[in-house]
């Protein structure tokens, strides 16, 4: 008997083993790539134990014949992954699968995990109801689900007492969640939850009452749309152990009381509406972020905050006051960080006694006084920014580092100095070149004077003395850097002519008599043609002048007739739709979306070279469609920019002012100490047009001092309300990057149409305008070895934007990038406006986008596309296929099926092995031979095709950058 039972028993663990391993093998099916080659290999049905178990599968963990483990992390796979048969292995207790390229739907699992306690699934790209799948756990200690496109909300009925009750860890953050978190009051019952992050959802409503869940150290809420005041409970001794609360990117209001609790050591407010003082206490926090508030007061108040305090993050608020003289007792103090703030005085000592701080960033203030010497001689800061305060005197190194040894001066860690846009005066201390950390320098908008330093460190990444009065020659180590970075400004400073240059180094002493005669020679004979030209410019302007009065009087007779005159609608408005510009010579009707691009060597605003043709066509007087020329606006006009079917546009350039500087009654706001203009000033800018965009009209802007802006003129309709709209603009403002136009302030005007965007002038050329030009003589080819680098700096400045600002572009796109000559540095364009827009303006975007090749295909089955960190690799991709190809994104090369834009072709030609004949012709015309193409140029264009795969096994952007940056020519 005892032996019939014995055979029943293995017989039924023989079964259940096969049981786990036909699961294991229906889900092995699923999986399609496998680049480490660990699982598809060893999960082989004949390595099995006695038992039936399987035997060194990769993975797969067995205890007394079941699977009890299945860990398949970070191993590169791609497929689906099945949750059905994964419910067939019953004992499982462990399941993590992270970090992989995996999709299917989580809320297919059944009820049969009973024994599951672990569940890792982050970073794949899982869909499903978060809802369903969190109800059939049982007794689970961790969920992990974070990084996936899962939906649903998180409204536990507490249908499941047994989950709310043993769970300790769940993270759903960036996922697809919507509604209200926990509106059935699920939080009290959570008896042992101990970290709880949901950040990076689409949550609403309230933060609701974490009173009762005492266990909780962990709680993060971040980048959703929560609203309503700050749970003060949070914040207060009591029976919580909080130790981080992060509620930062929501719309939380009112004001912040005083935090008395002793676990709370990390917290983050920031890119609320928070407002009111700041708070008295800090209790025990370490690391403070209340930056991108409303916040007001005496920023004084923070000498009260203790010793605890580590990192304080104060930015972008509305502080006033004078920097404490009497916080000595920050001795853990490593970043104190106060940008874009009203603080004044000077600074005090004591900022150089903090024998920890790493990271000072007072900039956008206005500071004044001497630089204090002991920043300088610091041997723990790395991080100094004091840029657009007022300070004066001189950059004082001498007497820190003047007795300083050679050897002392390699502890000297700092690696970023910004001094930019103050008073400062004299030259440059040579101790500078002691530095050897220093990877970023910026001394523009100063009054230095002298020689530049001849060694600073090769490992510089950024440099800029634009704006001062330096001479000498600039030193062969700094000439890598763009002109931007030396001029304007720097009248006497010389850049020695190129060894590969014909006409050799200049010598003013040794040149031959006979090549000063010949450049006197030209410089006559450019005068004569000048002196030409302007002779025959007078005589244009007669006749133009002249056929503009008889069109005038022929015009004015036409509208006679029909009762409506232009000398009627200029003298009452309000009998017109719109509001007409006087100019000297006549009266217009102008708006913005209605001017076409100017005649400029480019134009990097438009959406394409043919865009912009027939743009300027369309929109020309019919008359003389061959010979328009675009005109200076004024900026400021309360002209309406909706259009118009009644247009009268202008022949010749002229200045068109609107009413009174003084009489502007709206709100400049710059970001930027070095613009120091009013609404007035600009008002009162001739500006050319550079372009439309779906965003609305750039213009090239020329102040009274002779600084150029760009300035973008926003479509009615398209910006969001003012409050939501200034709180987006100046977190897109804070944003800073050598490879990136940064915005740099914003006008809002009482009209509905004036909303501008202000940003710095860069006199480049846009990246499709080098791929589109085919005569070397307007725009020099692009090398191999520069496509690359463009690739490198693109992919750099969104893995930026991606990774330390945790937010998309958005509208990427070869005309968003402009190559500063001569090494064609890239830097990128219209970064993440789709944060101050409408829905209505963000889908225009996206469709925008998509007419012109860059949308990705999952936009097409969305209601409601938004830009996205994949969206942005997608644009990407289709970017360095543009570099690889020299061909537009949205042209249809070929007629074959299936064939609609420069992806289908490319991935066409690569299925059939004939990728060799996607490349542009002018970088294969560099080869003799096709075996001479350098390897980098296939690796190159593998990175753009796996950019362009469907987003579910699309690389990230950190990925895509480290990839283009290991290749090497």
């Amino acid at each position: 008997m005892q032996m019939i039972c014995l055979i029943i028993c293995l017989f039924l663990v023989n079964a259940l083993a096969r049981s786990d391993l036909e699961a294991l093998l229906e889900l092995k099916k699923g999986f399609q790539r496998d680049p480490s080659g660990q699982v598809l290999d060893s999960w082989d049905s004949k390595s099995l134990a006695s038992n039936g178990c399987p035997q060194n599968w990769h993975g797969v963990t067995c205890s007394e014949g079941h699977v009890t483990s299945l860990v398949l992390d970070n191993v590169g796979l791609t497929g689906k992954f099945s949750f059905v048969a994964v419910s067939g292995l019953t004992m499982l207790q462990n399941l993590s699968v992270s970090n992989n390229q995996l999709t299917g739907i989580v809320s297919e699992i059944s009820s049969g995990l009973d024994q599951l306690r672990y569940l890792d699934l982050h970073g794949n790209a899982f869909s499903g109801d978060v809802t369903k799948l969190l109800s059939v756990l049982g007794d689970i200690e961790y969920v992990d689900l974070s990084h996936n496109q899962l939906s649903g909300s998180l409204d536990l009925v507490l249908g499941n007492s047994s989950f709310v009750s043993s769970i300790r860890y769940l993270n759903v953050s960036s996922n697809a969640l919507v509604g209200e978190l926990f509106s059935h009051d699920g939080m009290p019952f959570f008896d042992s939850l101990e970290v709880f992050d949901a950040s990076n959802n689409k949550l609403v409503g309230k933060i609701p009452s974490f009173n009762f869940v005492v266990s909780l150290r962990i709680l993060r809420l971040r980048n959703n749309q929560l609203s309503g005041s700050l749970p003060q409970a949070l914040l207060l001794e009591s029976s919580m152990i909080l130790a981080e609360l992060d509620l930062s990117d929501n719309q939380l209001e009112g004001p912040v009381g005083s935090i008395t609790s002793a676990t709370l050591k990390k917290l983050n407010l920031s890119s609320n509406r928070l407002l009111g003082a700041l708070p008295i206490s800090v209790g025990h926090c370490a690391t403070i972020d209340l930056s991108n508030n409303f916040f007001s007061g005496n920023v004084s108040r923070i000498q009260s905050w203790g010793n605890y305090v580590e990192a304080i993050q104060l930015s972008s608020n509305s502080l006033t006051g004078t920097l404490p003289v009497q916080t000595s007792q920050f001795l853990r103090l490593t970043s104190f960080q106060i940008s874009g703030n009203s603080v004044e005085g000077t600074l005090p000592q004591v900022l150089g006694t903090y024998p920890e701080l790493k990271i000072l960033d007072l900039s956008l203030n206005q500071l004044s006084g001497s630089l204090l010497p002991s920043l300088f001689s610091s041997t723990k800061l790395t991080d100094l920014n004091l840029s657009g305060n007022n300070f004066t005197g001189s950059i004082p190194l001498e007497e820190n580092l003047g007795n300083s040894s050679v050897g002392s001066a390699q502890n000297f860690s700092l690696s970023i100095i910004d001094l930019s846009n103050n008073s400062l005066r004299g030259s440059l201390p040579r101790e500078i070149d002691r530095f050897h950390n220093l990877v970023y320098l910026d001394l523009s908008r100063n009054y230095l004077e002298g020689d530049l330093p001849n060694d600073l460190p090769d490992e510089l990444q950024g440099f800029n003395v634009s704006h001062n009065n330096f001479s000498g020659t600039v030193p062969e180590n700094l000439r890598r850097f763009p002109d931007s970075a030396f001029h304007p400004g720097n009248s006497l400073l010389v850049f020695p002519y190129s060894p590969k240059s014909p006409e050799g180094p200049p010598d003013r002493i040794e040149r031959p008599r006979g090549h000063r005669l010949r450049t006197a020679i030209k410089i006559a004979l450019i005068a004569g043609l000048v002196g030409g030209a302007w002779m025959i410019a007078i005589l244009c302007f007669i006749i133009s002048r002249s056929r503009k009065r008889k069109e005038g009087e022929d015009l004015k007779g036409n509208i006679g007739k029909s009762g409506h005159s232009l000398g009627d609608s200029a003298a009452n408005p309000a009998s017109s739709p719109q509001k007409i510009l006087e100019t000297p010579s006549s009266s217009v009707t102008l708006n913005p979306d209605q001017l076409p691009p100017a005649q400029m060597g480019f134009v990097p605003q438009t959406e394409s070279n043919s865009s912009v043709a027939k743009a300027s066509k369309n929109l020309s007087h019919p008359e003389r469609k061959d010979e328009w020329v675009s005109s200076p606006m004024s900026l400021l006009s309360s002209s309406n920019p909706s259009p118009s079917n009644n247009q009268y546009l202008p022949e010749s350039p002229s200045v068109l002012r609107v009413g009174s500087p003084d009489k502007l009654d709206g709100d400049l706001h710059l970001f930027d100490g070095s613009f120091m203009f009013t609404a007035g000033e600009l008002s009162r800018a001739p500006a050319e047009v550079m372009g439309r965009s779906c965003h609305g009209t750039s213009c090239k802007a020329t102040l009274d001092s002779g600084r150029i802006l760009v300035v973008k003129w926003l479509r009615e309709g398209i910006a969001k309300g003012r409050k939501d709209f200034a709180k987006e603009v100046k977190k897109l403002g804070s944003i800073k990057h050598p490879n990136l136009v940064s915005i740099q302030g914003y006008y809002w005007g009482p009209k509905e149409h004036e909303k501008l965007i202000i940003s710095n002038y860069i006199n480049a050329a846009s990246l499709d305008l080098y791929l589109q030009e085919k005569d070397p003589r307007k725009l020099p080819p692009l090398s191999l070895d520069a496509r690359l680098r463009i690739a490198v700096d693109v992919a750099r400045c969104l893995n930026f934007l991606h990774n330390e600002k945790a937010i998309p572009h958005g509208n990427l796109k070869s005309t968003n990038i402009l190559l500063e000559a001569p090494n064609f540095n890239a830097v990128v364009t219209d970064y993440s406006l789709h944060r101050i827009m409408t829905p209505g303006g963000t889908t225009e975007q996206v469709l925008n986008s998509g007419a012109l090749g860059y949308r990705p295909p999952e936009f097409a089955s969305s209601s409601k596309p938004w830009p996205s960190l994949k969206s942005d690799v997608y644009a990407f991709g289709v970017i360095l296929l543009e570099l690889l190809t020299g061909r537009s994104s949205g042209e249809i090369i070929c007629g074959d099926p299936g064939v609609v834009d420069l992806t289908d072709w490319v991935r066409l030609m690569e299925g059939k092995g004939r990728s060799n004949e996607c490349y542009d012709i002018r970088i294969l015309e560099a080869y003799d031979m096709e075996e001479d193409l350098p390897r980098y140029l296939y690796d190159m264009l593998q990175v753009a095709l796996r950019c362009i795969l469907p987003a579910s096994d699309r690389p990230d952007i950190k990925t895509v950058f480290e990839d283009l940056a290991s290749l090497r020519p």
